[in-house]
């Protein structure tokens, strides 16, 4: 008769012990969901500014080559080429065009494609055709590293 109590408090004890782990299993599962969220959370941010500085670099990149394309033709002579992309991309439509580049690169770009963006300002407002080159050349470099280091991360 001694012993009875032995087999309640034993049953007792095992459903506390139970009770408790199952309360830790819980907490744990989520505080893991949490996390989960924020991952997921974080990488959509990551992933919409990662989009955002890809359609700024592309819009930018559109008015370098027209730019440049423009000069081309004007070196070359080639004057009815030079009529008919002007004709399409009137001067109106180019300052658009600049501005929003402009605008979405100052907003989503790396420093170092905005201190590129103004050196092309500079170098376009001088209308200094080699320096123009140069920079192109150096603005698509980075713009290729910057969105490939971007689509591993």
């Amino acid at each position: 008769m001694a012993w009875d109590w032995m087999g309640t408090t034993v049953a007792g004890l095992s459903g506390v012990v139970g009770t408790v782990f199952t309360w830790l299993a819980g907490t744990q599962g989520r505080r893991h969901a949490e996390q989960m969220l924020a991952r997921t959370q974080q990488a959509e941010r990551r992933a919409r500014l990662w989009h955002e500085r890809r359609e700024a670099y592309f819009g930018a990149l559109r008015v370098i080559d027209l730019d440049l394309r423009r000069e081309r033709y004007k070196e070359l002579g080639m004057l009815d080429k030079l009529r008919e992309v002007e004709g399409h991309w009137t001067k109106a439509k180019r300052v658009e065009l600049t501005t929003e580049a402009a605008t979405a690169l100052w907003a989503f770009g790396s420093d170092q494609i905005r201190d590129l963006a103004a050196r092309w300002i500079s170098a376009s407002d001088a209308d200094n055709v080699a320096e123009m080159r140069q920079i192109a050349i150096e603005f698509r470099a980075t713009v290729r590293q910057e969105l490939q280091d971007g689509s591993r991360g």
